[in-house]
């Protein structure tokens, strides 16, 4: 009986070791799947042979996402790390957000940014864009309003007024 329980303990110990080394592998991505913020080092599998319909392909080369179109479509350099500055801010929304007792009062906007640190091989990705949803105040009471022009304490502010829009 006691053989039994060894073997069994060594079993069950093996399988999450199993586990933690087969999880710190990382699947080989195909060449296809690089896009421009991916780092110019991945490694990347790319079709020398014939593609079939199902999907495979007869032979890959081992290659890097920087070597099949790092400077056409872009990656990002290994050994560089972006330093984003924001370049505009243009508001396309403002809604607010209430219960019974407080509301807020969000902006959204979208937002351009620069890499000063220039990370990408291709230029057209020194810049980046994105949506942002911030809350820009907010106010408490019964069912208070957050559109209605008014700020907190009851005085007229711009801040508080809304078109409805939640995104860009």
């Amino acid at each position: 009986m006691r053989h039994v329980s060894r073997s069994l303990f060594s079993t069950l110990l093996s399988v999450p070791l199993a586990l933690l080394f087969a999880t710190g592998a990382r699947a080989q991505i195909e060449c296809y799947e690089c896009t421009p913020y991916s780092s110019c080092a991945e490694s990347c599998l790319q079709c020398q042979g014939a593609l079939h319909p199902e999907g495979y392909c007869d032979s890959y080369l081992y290659t890097t996402c920087g070597a099949v179109g790092g400077y056409t479509y872009g990656c990002m350099d290994s050994n560089c790390t972006p330093s984003l500055s924001e370049v505009s801010r243009q508001n396309r929304g403002t809604y607010g957000n209430g219960s019974m007792f407080s509301c807020s009062h969000h902006r959204v906007d979208w937002v351009t940014k620069y890499d000063n640190n220039q990370c990408n091989t291709n230029s057209a990705y020194w810049y980046v864009s994105s949506c942002e949803d911030t809350l820009d105040g907010g106010k408490s009471g019964w069912f208070p309003d957050c559109c209605n022009g008014y700020g907190p304490g009851g005085t007229l502010d711009s801040t508080y007024t809304c078109n409805h829009q939640h995104s860009c």
